[in-house]
């Protein structure tokens, strides 16, 4: 058994292949590995060795090639600098990409596929990258927890947790070209060098710490806070002290530790100067800390990424503090010191949730301190069946994550701010939802249209010959779409009346059946003006209609602004199948003016109309 414990980190990388291979197709446009953030990181090293422009001016170029028409997935990156452009992004994970380029540059070369920075062996390279560094940052952690008392089967399983059980699974394998796997494994390598520079002193260690600092820092420039867990890791201010003397007295060590760091720091310096002529730039324009205004509880506690709500193994390892406190006060008071100032500063960034897709990823890069609080506490029950019981509870967390994991990758969670409502709606779901949460503050008046199909309605109505009887929600009728006739039941309505202000969704709800597949079907507003039609907008059922099982679809779009004043619309659901019915019941068309104000323009999750027609 001790072989295979000796082993956890090359076990755990096999796990996340296997999940990379199911999860994550960097063959499809929506799904490339160099992605969201990851464009602005990584966008250095073709403008440097393909484009050479650093100006970026190549952006359309990929996007157009690589990335949704839509833009969906746009990143802009490219922040104004006086007359010029800057990348707001540091330069570290280009540094650390560099060989992986290089190498995709090379099987690019090899294959014959265009060298442009962006076909796939460089997406593929950035995937393999994100996968060596996790697995890095495995071995680091395994070894630092056996330098703190750590036997081997422990340590296993708590860098089992730490892997498996947070949300560093979701951005190693969906959003690898993210910071985070990469500073989770600098971090855990710098908490482990310094360690064998206080308590196992050789030159080497020095040099080795400063350097993976300098990376760590050039990364997100924030996580030099991790400064403070120095003294946590000497464990008290005579080992410091001697430590420090030590270093000051290896003139040689300390000049090539410092040789390294200027010329990694200089780098940004370098570039900076390139894009712009200054030496010394904000490249985050109005994003920016307000260290008045922390949102603490929330990033801690919230249903909108709260970190201890969507990674509760965090939560667990709290229980460590306690004995740390009664063994080592001064280790204590470092780290908790040095756990509670990154929460705060993080809290107080301009966007504290982080535009996360799951959980809350800020804290990926410390979770080196989740797994000395785990070991601290395991370590402190002396009842085997205590140990049991703390195992099994972190198992299960396990489980959860996974669960979570394909939640989020599935889409099953939104990708925008999470409510308890949406949350708890989506907790215990396998498959995606048509959903829409419009806030409440945010109505300022609804009137609203109901047919349950249960009986023949008059005008504004509209395909009541599709009415039927033989299957229903509820009731007795229901509405039938096939190719006889592949419009259900609708509503056509101008909206002059219907709306009091100029900010305006129309929402759709309804229970659909499929019988078999929904592959064609859609659900339909079309807005139109003196019977043209000047805005179609569909919303494909196929991945929200499961077979043979009624289900709600909740969907919204907004009026577009510049429908002329006669403006009516169309609403209705589509199913052009040869072969496949689809049935209707209990339609329900809201009319919902909102408040216009500009944080209601432009609600997450109500979609945005296709552009009137000229």
């Amino acid at each position: 058994m001790k072989h295979i414990y000796k082993h956890t980190p090359e076990i755990i990388l096999f796990v996340y292949v296997l999940i990379f291979i199911g999860f994550k197709n960097p063959e499809k446009n929506w799904d490339r590995v160099i992605n969201s953030d990851g464009k602005g990181y990584y966008a250095y090293l073709p403008a440097i060795f393909i484009y050479h422009d650093l100006q970026f001016k190549f952006v359309e170029q990929y996007e157009a090639q690589y990335y949704p028409a839509n833009r969906s997935v746009f990143k802009e990156f490219r922040n104004d600098a006086g007359t010029q452009k800057v990348n707001k992004y540091f330069p570290g994970m280009a540094i650390l990409w560099l060989p992986f380029f290089l190498f995709g540059h090379l099987m690019a070369w090899l294959e014959v596929i265009p060298m442009d920075g962006y076909s796939l062996p460089y997406q593929y390279s950035i995937a393999l990258s994100a996968l060596l560094f996790l697995w890095l940052g495995a071995r680091w952690l395994m070894k630092l927890l056996k330098l703190f008392g750590s036997d081997e089967r422990t340590a296993a399983f708590i860098t089992v947790v730490v892997t498996l059980g947070t949300n560093l699974v979701f951005f190693t394998v969906v959003e690898p070209s993210m910071t985070h796997v990469y500073s989770f494994a600098l971090i855990t390598g710098f908490a482990l060098t310094t360690y064998k520079l206080f308590h196992d002193y050789q030159p080497k260690w020095f040099v080795r710490s400063l350097t993976l600092f300098t990376l760590i820092l050039l990364i997100r420039p924030t996580n030099a806070m991790i400064l403070l867990l120095v003294p946590f890791i000497a464990g008290d201010t005579d080992i410091m002290s001697q430590t420090f003397r030590k270093v000051l007295s290896e003139k040689k060590a300390l000049i090539r530790g410092i040789i390294q760091m200027l010329i990694l720091l200089a780098i940004p310096v370098a570039l900076w100067y390139l894009q712009t002529g200054k030496l010394i730039v904000y490249t985050y324009g109005d994003e920016k800390l307000n260290l008045l205004h922390s949102n603490l509880a929330n990033i801690l506690f919230s249903y909108n990424r709260g970190l201890f709500l969507y990674t509760p193994v965090a939560f667990i390892a709290l229980f460590g503090f306690t004995p740390i406190f009664k063994q080592n006060r001064f280790r204590y008071f470092w780290l908790m010191g040095f756990m509670l100032s990154f929460a705060y500063i993080a809290s107080c960034w301009w966007v504290w949730y982080y535009a996360s897709k799951c959980g809350q990823r800020v804290f990926i890069d410390i979770y080196v301190t989740v797994a000395l609080l785990l070991f601290s506490f395991y370590h402190s029950l002396r009842a085997v069946v205590l140990k049991r019981i703390l195992s099994a509870i972190l198992v299960l967390l396990i489980s959860l994550n996974l669960l979570q994991f394909y939640q989020h990758a599935k889409w099953i969670f939104p990708p925008y701010n999470i409510t308890a409502g949406m949350y708890w709606d989506s907790f215990f779901s396998l498959s995606q939802k048509a959903r829409v949460y419009i806030p409440a503050e945010s109505i300022a008046g609804k009137k609203s249209m109901l047919n349950d199909m249960e009986r023949l309605q008059g005008s504004p109505w509209m395909n009541q010959g599709t009415r039927n009887d033989t299957i229903s929600y509820q009731g007795h009728w229901s509405s039938k779409s096939d190719k006889k006739i592949p419009y259900s039941v609708g509503l056509e309505t101008r909206l002059d009346t219907l709306f009091t202000t100029g900010n305006r969704i129309i929402q759709v709800s309804a229970w659909v059946l499929a019988p078999k597949e929904t592959t064609e079907a859609t659900l339909v507003v079309d807005y139109q003006s003196k019977g043209k039609s000047l805005s179609y907008n569909q919303f494909i059922l196929e991945k929200f209609v499961p077979e043979d099982k009624w289900t709600k679809i909740e969907v919204a779009w907004y009026v577009p602004r510049n429908l002329p004043p006669d403006g009516a619309a169309k609403v209705y659901f589509y199913n052009p199948s040869p072969l496949y019915k689809l049935y209707i019941d209990d339609l329900i068309i809201d009319f919902i003016s909102l408040k216009d104000e500009a944080e209601y323009r432009k609600i997450e999750g109500a979609l945005l109309p296709e552009k009137i027609n000229p």
